[in-house]
């Protein structure tokens, strides 16, 4: 699901049209223009497009017109009239790529359970004195968290051990309000710190012929812990409220 999905549910379910948001759990949107000029000149009025699953397509093209004013009531409170938007009607269409979404619904969730193993690996490590082992296993953690919150998100990840700042503006951009507390701009900033560690803490510095076990203690594993455990317990919640949206 997207942001505007997610407004959407949640207005609907202060309307008391909680069956109208399950429908919507899952759906994703988007926008486009018409040929109908709108109220402002030279502009045209836009279509509110509700994108769904086949089995939720059926439901929502059979939904009375009176519960589609109201969805288009909720559309027009979160995009109120303005000259670069104007929004006019709601249509309701099939996932042009339904098979690939779940698909990546379901590999999301198999790096959330590897960004846990590598978490308990991490701890065990720790509980060891293997402290750059930890790190290791930590950094791991963190990387397979937050690219399952991309793929949730977005629908595609990075290929390499680290987000771009662009890349990640578009994750965060997609985080619902309600999961603000969360705080997943800091979850870049210990992507990105703990990214730059991912060769050394398995290799050491080879060119000054140290090891990683001198580079790295107690404290610094400690750190990524604590920085791992915040990133895997975000991306859960994240992907629990996605499937059931409050």
């Amino acid at each position: 699901m997207d942001k505007p999905i997610i407004q959407l549910i949640k207005k609907l379910k202060d309307k008391n049209k909680s069956d109208l948001a399950k429908l919507l759990i899952g759906c994703r949107s988007g926008t486009e223009e018409t040929d109908q000029y709108s109220s402002y000149w030279n502009k045209f009025l836009s279509c509110f497009i509700i994108y769904a699953p086949s089995e939720k397509y059926q439901q929502l093209q059979k939904t009375y017109q009176e519960d589609r004013s109201v969805m288009l009531q909720c559309v027009l409170e979160i995009f109120p009239k303005s000259e670069e938007l104007e929004i006019g009607f709601l249509y309701f269409r099939l996932f042009s790529n339904e098979d690939q979404i779940k698909e990546n619904v379901l590999l999301a969730g198999s790096w959330l359970k590897r960004a846990k193993n590598k978490l308990d690996e991490g701890k065990q490590s720790l509980t060891n004195w293997k402290d750059a082992e930890a790190i290791s296993s930590f950094q791991e953690c963190i990387e397979f968290s937050l690219k399952a919150v991309s793929l949730l998100l977005l629908d595609k990840y990075p290929k390499d051990h680290k987000f771009g700042e662009i890349e990640f503006k578009e994750v965060l951009n997609q985080i619902p309000e309600s999961l603000a507390q969360f705080e997943f701009h800091k979850l870049y900033l210990y992507s990105r710190f703990w990214s730059n560690f991912y060769i050394v803490a398995k290799y050491g510095l080879e060119n000054f012929g140290i090891g990683p076990e001198k580079l790295f203690g107690k404290e610094e594993a400690e750190l990524a812990q604590k920085h791992a455990d915040k990133c895997y317990f975000a991306s859960v919640q994240l992907k629990n409220y996605l499937e059931n949206p409050w």
